[in-house]
């Protein structure tokens, strides 16, 4: 198990101004899926508000939660992940940062969530695998395997448990491929999620959008808005 300090600074891009210098203790394993660029770019865009409660889908090794509860100490996160060693090392992470009281990290199959298990969240957000199963390279490390494709859950599985979950209105904060953002508004609005917000993430010049951060909301009016484009 590695130990790294991750400097998470805003001067490159506009992202929420209550992260702009994020010195965060995360530890790693080489049995957990590393985190990456795109993680902590969705951490920076989520703003909830005062006393709010919060789930992050397939949290990892927390980094998400982590990063979003340094930057509002009001909101209540419950992490909740398949894999053992991540949900051991998410709640490591979250001890070191002195966290505990603010963060819970379970051990648990999203698709088994039961409506009534927990009180309604006023967010959810989830860096989900983002390849169709088989999409990616073959002989990858499992846990690879199930970080990036839909092989234990799919994107209708984040859909409906976060259509059960979130109150009226509340905001689903999404990261994913930009070539898959048609299919996610779609499966979105099937499950009663209005698409809301979309941020174009950008890392080559002259190449199209790499990513895209969407936000959608339960039961929520039509109107999609088009941020300005981030370049990482």
């Amino acid at each position: 198990m590695n130990h790294h300090n991750y400097n998470i600074h805003a001067g490159i891009m506009p992202i929420n101004p209550k992260s702009q210098l994020l010195r965060i203790p995360i530890q790693q394993s080489k049995n957990v899926h590393r985190f990456s660029l795109d993680s902590v770019l969705l951490a920076q865009h989520v703003y909830p508000k005062k006393n709010s409660r919060m789930l992050d889908l397939g949290c990892g090794c927390g980094i998400i939660s982590i990063m979003i509860a340094k930057g509002y100490p009001d909101t209540h996160i419950i992490g909740i992940d398949i894999q053992k060693d991540a949900v051991r090392l998410a709640k490591e992470n979250v001890r070191v940062n002195n966290l505990m009281s603010q963060v819970t990290i379970l051990e648990r199959d999203l698709r088994s969530i039961k409506g009534n298990e927990f009180n309604r969240f006023q967010y959810v957000v989830c860096n989900p695998p983002f390849r169709v199963c088989g999409g990616g390279r073959p002989n990858q490390a499992y846990t690879k395997l199930i970080a990036r494709e839909e092989i234990l859950c799919t994107l209708d599985d984040i859909l409906a448990v976060s259509r059960k979950i979130l109150v009226n209105q509340g905001e689903l904060s999404l990261i994913y491929p930009a070539e898959r953002i048609g299919d996610v508004m779609v499966q979105m609005s099937s499950n009663n999620i209005t698409p809301k917000d979309l941020i174009p993430v950008y890392t080559r010049p002259a190449q199209p959008a790499k990513w895209g951060i969407l936000k959608g909301r339960l039961n929520s009016k039509v109107g999609l808005q088009i941020h300005e484009s981030l370049y990482v």
